[in-house]
């Protein structure tokens, strides 16, 4: 009932499971976000719609639900997923923070990216592209967002009735050199 403005998150993980699945990543995990988060919700299920039309399966042991979009909530999940065994090649983070943690725990475990392990964000914050190395990540126009917004409520409150409107923006994957080829 409420006018609103947001990234297409589905759309945006279907872009990034599309590039890996297009650099011949068959085991792809994800961490996801909250569940309880919109935001996590709809980019755990762009995930799991991604999986299923490049011909891929979602694997339980290849999913982790993380409790916040934090970096040691990336770091606990990948070293989860590690600890598993379920011979991923690609992680798909619900959001940069979380992929920041992935990064930690393939140093931890002695693991290199994208050598054994292709990563990608989701956002991609300020400052991102210089990890080592820069990180693949979907990018939305996060000032168009808050313009778009605020011109949604000067529309309510000059009208005050009418439909509600809702946007989703386009996202756009920026590939940098968190993601390779399978090498496996």
């Amino acid at each position: 009932s409420f006018p609103s403005v947001s990234v297409d998150n589905e759309r945006g993980v279907r872009m990034a499971v599309g590039h890996l699945a297009g650099l011949g990543h068959r085991r792809i995990a994800h961490i996801a976000g909250p569940q309880e988060m919109s935001t996590g919700l709809s980019r755990y299920r762009g995930f799991v719609t991604a999986m299923e039309s490049s011909g891929l399966q979602v694997d339980s042991d290849l999913v982790v639900f993380a409790k916040a979009f934090t970096v040691e909530e990336g770091l606990r999940c990948t070293r989860l997923l590690l600890d598993r065994g379920s011979g991923c090649t690609a992680i798909a983070a619900g959001n940069d923070m979380l992929a920041v943690g992935c990064y930690a725990a393939l140093d931890e475990a002695g693991l290199s990216c994208p050598e054994d392990m292709s990563v990608v964000g989701f956002n991609d914050m300020p400052f991102i592209d210089r990890l080592r190395p820069p990180m693949t990540t979907v990018r939305f126009p996060h000032y168009q967002v808050g313009t778009e917004a605020a011109q949604l409520l000067l529309e309510r409150i000059a009208e005050h009735a009418g439909p509600v409107k809702i946007l989703y923006l386009a996202p756009e994957l920026i590939i940098r050199g968190s993601t390779a080829p399978n090498r496996g």
